[in-house]
């Protein structure tokens, strides 16, 4: 009885035992189990610094900490401006003073419509003055690279690439009028109007007659006139950013060589 009474509970420590230890492994697993792999939602500090349109590499140079998680928090833009398949019907010939002889077309109202949606798109890239910068992608772009992203695939391709060629090009079409003074109201036949281009002089020691462009957008109802482009690194437009819609003054400027019409726009 006796030998027979402690086998009877040397089994039942083992059974305990091994009882204990297998709610001690589910325990464990079930533990593990509760931690996922990934926070539910990013903290804020995780959020890309500066431009979220920059590529992962530009932001690690700008010491910006990215984590990824398994749902984005943040979209790349495709870069896509309004109205990509539009081409506007250009013609030969003169195009200045289209406000002398009457109302202007509906190409050409359509036009600036067009012309003014991209800007304001453009604009809120939240984009900053790049010298040297040719698309959105780089984080900034000058002032002529801005000009050709904006209206190159509007049918002007031949759209020269810098400032001064761009200058050279509207005078080689007889669409360009110099002058140091913007009028204080659009239209005429020696006006500025919505879709010219703006040339200015001396911004930077370029070696030539021009050194800046911008095309001009119109006047609001308080009769303001707007401009977009790339204005230069210390200046922030109407949304902050460098390319962006400024505000145009008026009258007599000692840079302003002149302004004109984009060749076969009438």
């Amino acid at each position: 009885m006796k030998t027979s009474h402690l086998r009877h509970l040397f089994s039942g420590a083992l059974l305990l035992l091994f009882l204990a230890s297998a709610v001690n492994s589910e325990a464990g697993l079930f533990n593990k189990n509760k931690k996922p792999k990934h926070p539910l939602s990013p903290p804020e500090s995780a959020a890309p610094a500066g431009n979220p349109f920059l590529s992962g590499s530009q932001q690690e140079s700008g010491n910006a900490q990215l984590v990824s998680f398994k749902r984005p928090f943040w979209k790349p833009p495709s870069y896509e401006l309004p109205y990509s398949d539009y081409k506007f019907p250009r013609s030969e010939g003169k195009s200045r003073g289209f406000f002398s002889s009457g109302k202007p077309s509906q190409d050409m109202l359509q036009f600036i419509a067009i012309v003014r949606q991209r800007a304001e798109a453009l604009a809120r890239f939240n984009l900053t003055y790049k010298f040297g910068g040719n698309h959105p992608s780089e984080g900034g772009m000058d002032c002529s690279a801005t000009m050709k992203y904006l209206l190159g695939d509007l049918g002007f391709s031949d759209m020269p690439r810098t400032s001064y060629n761009q200058y050279d090009w509207l005078k080689k079409n007889r669409t360009l009028f110099h002058s140091r003074s913007i009028p204080a109201s659009m239209g005429g036949r020696k006006g500025i109007k919505p879709g010219d281009l703006i040339f200015w002089g001396g911004t930077y020691n370029s070696g030539h007659k021009v050194s800046h462009v911008m095309i001009y957008l119109g006047q609001g109802d308080s009769g303001t006139h707007y401009m977009f482009g790339a204005r230069g690194k210390k200046k922030k437009g109407l949304n902050g950013a460098g390319v962006d819609v400024f505000k145009l003054n008026s009258g007599y400027q000692k840079s302003l060589v002149g302004f004109g019409s984009l060749p076969g726009v009438k």
